[in-house]
C-alpha cells in the first residue's frame, strides 16, 4: 500500500490520510477510501485529516475537503488562486489554521466554509506543520514549522514572528508543544531540538530526520526517518519501538503508527510496554 500521511482516532475508528484519499479503518480492521465515490477526488492526495464536531476535513490540493456525513458526501472549501496544497491542520476552540505547501497558513472561523491567508511576518510560506499551545483558549499561541525555522503566533495565527531556531535554516518538519512550556522540534537535518524560555537545546537522538513527534505521560516517541524510538528520561537514552513507520500520532493515552505496508498499529503508551519486550519492540 502507498505512503501514511497522517493517522487519526475518532472514537472507535481511525482515520488515514494516504497517497489515495482518506482512509476510515473501522475497529474489525475493515478499510474504506472515502474519496472513492467523490468524483472530484480524481485519486486526490489526503496530505492531513481533523475533525470539527461531526465535520470532517481532509487537507488536499487546492483547499480542505470537508464532509458532515462521515465522508460519504465532500465538498472543497477552496483557497485564493493559485489553488495551494494544504499539508497541515490545526483546531483550535475558535479557529481552524491551515498550513501549505507554498502559501503560508491560512485560518478559518467558520468550521472551514471559507479560509483566509495570514501570513503578516511569516517570511517562509512553505509550511511543513502546525501546533497548538496546550493553553491555547487562553494564551493564543500557535506554532508554525517551515523549511528554514520556526514562526509564532500569539493571536491565533494573524500575526506570526521568527523564532530565531539555530542559523535561521532548521528545515522543520514536526511540532510538538508540552504542557511545561517547552517546544519540541523535528529537524531535517539537525535532529531534535527543545526550545524553553528563548533557549535552544539540542536533543541526541541519533542520525536522520525527525519526521514526528509525540509527547506522552510515559515519555517522548520520536520518528526517527522510518522508524519509532521512544525516552522515558527527556532524551537521556533511546529504546526502538518500530522499523518500517510512515508516520507517528497520539491518541489519548496511546501511540497511532503508520506503518509502511498500510497497517495502522496502536502501541499503549505506558510505561511498562517501554521497558519490555514485546511483539512490536525491534531494540
Amino acid at each position: 500500500m502507498e505512503r501514511t500521511y497522517q493517522v487519526l482516532r475518532v472514537d472507535d475508528c481511525m482515520y488515514a490520510a494516504r497517497h489515495s484519499g482518506l482512509w476510515r479503518i473501522d475497529p474489525d480492521g475493515a478499510q474504506r477510501n472515502l474519496f472513492a465515490n467523490w468524483r472530484a477526488a480524481n485519486d486526490t492526495p489526503a496530505l492531513c485529516v481533523a475533525t470539527k464536531g461531526d465535520t470532517l476535513l481532509a487537507g488536499v490540493q487546492g483547499g480542505v475537503a470537508r464532509s458532515f456525513d462521515g465522508g460519504d458526501n465532500w465538498e472543497v472549501c477552496a483557497f485564493r488562486l493559485p489553488a495551494p496544497l494544504v499539508t497541515c491542520l490545526c483546531l483550535g476552540a475558535d479557529c481552524l489554521l491551515a498550513g501549505t505547501f507554498a502559501d503560508g497558513v491560512f485560518r478559518s472561523t467558520d468550521a472551514g466554509a471559507t479560509w483566509q491567508a495570514y501570513n503578516h511576518g511569516l517570511f517562509d510560506h512553505s509550511v511543513n506543520c502546525l501546533a497548538l499551545s496546550p493553553r491555547f483558549a487562553d494564551d493564543g499561541a500557535v506554532y508554525a514549522g517551515t523549511s528554514t525555522g520556526i514562526y509564532c503566533s500569539h493571536n491565533g495565527g494573524r500575526l506570526w514572528q521568527d523564532m530565531h531556531v539555530g542559523s535561521g535554516r532548521e528545515n522543520v518538519l514536526c511540532l510538538a508543544a508540552a504542557e511545561d512550556g517547552a517546544l519540541y522540534a523535528g529537524c531535517e537535518a539537525h535532529g531534535l531540538l527543545r526550545i524553553a524560555a528563548a533557549r535552544v537545546e539540542p536533543i541526541e537522538v541519533g542520525a536522520g530526520a525527525v519526521n514526528g513527534l509525540a509527547l506522552t505521560a510515559a515519555g517522548l516517541a520520536v520518528q526517527l526517518d522510518d522508524r519509532v524510538v521512544a525516552s522515558q528520561h527527556a532524551g537521556a537514552s533511546w529504546r526502538t519501538l518500530a522499523d518500517g513507520v510512515d508516520c507517528l500520532a497520539l491518541a489519548g493515552d496511546a501511540l497511532l503508527l503508520g506503518m509502511a505496508d498500510g497497517q495502522i498499529v496502536t502501541v499503549p503508551a505506558a510505561d511498562d510496554l517501554w521497558k519490555q519486550d514485546n511483539g512490536l519492540l525491534k531494540g
